[in-house]
């Protein structure tokens, strides 16, 4: 008996250079997976998008952050944060919906307790 088995492994990849920061969609047979990085501070070196508590990967930026849910939808990917403490400041109540393939970004949140609302278009990248 003869068995064969595949390895061939499809991942979808979209990267999209925003103002500030390079956002990258990831999808493969496990599941989506969505990172980010801080144009001039991370360079290229992505950390995961959205995260749920701080760790090796983005220590560098984030003290602690509370209340997080991530929710991904075909290629909207929405980011709701109740509370994150950055070295920079304190952002609560954020909403951020980035949408990968209409390649648009926009979010709505409180800095250091003050009201703050961003919308931009971004670009394709090569991966």
């Amino acid at each position: 008996m003869l068995v064969c088995f595949s390895t061939n492994v499809f991942a979808e990849v979209i990267i999209m250079k925003c103002k500030s920061y390079r956002y990258k969609y990831v999808s493969d047979g496990s599941g989506t997976t969505i990172y980010s990085a801080n144009i001039k501070r991370d360079k290229k070196n992505f950390h995961k998008f959205c995260p749920s508590e701080v760790n090796d990967s983005n220590k560098h930026f984030l003290k602690s952050i509370e209340g997080v849910e991530l929710i991904v939808s075909e290629y909207v990917v929405t980011c709701k944060t109740a509370k994150s403490v950055l070295k920079q400041g304190i952002g609560t109540d954020s909403v951020s919906i980035t949408d990968f393939k209409k390649l648009t970004r926009s979010s709505k949140f409180k800095w250091n307790g003050s009201p703050q609302s961003q919308k931009e278009k971004c670009k394709l990248e090569k991966s």
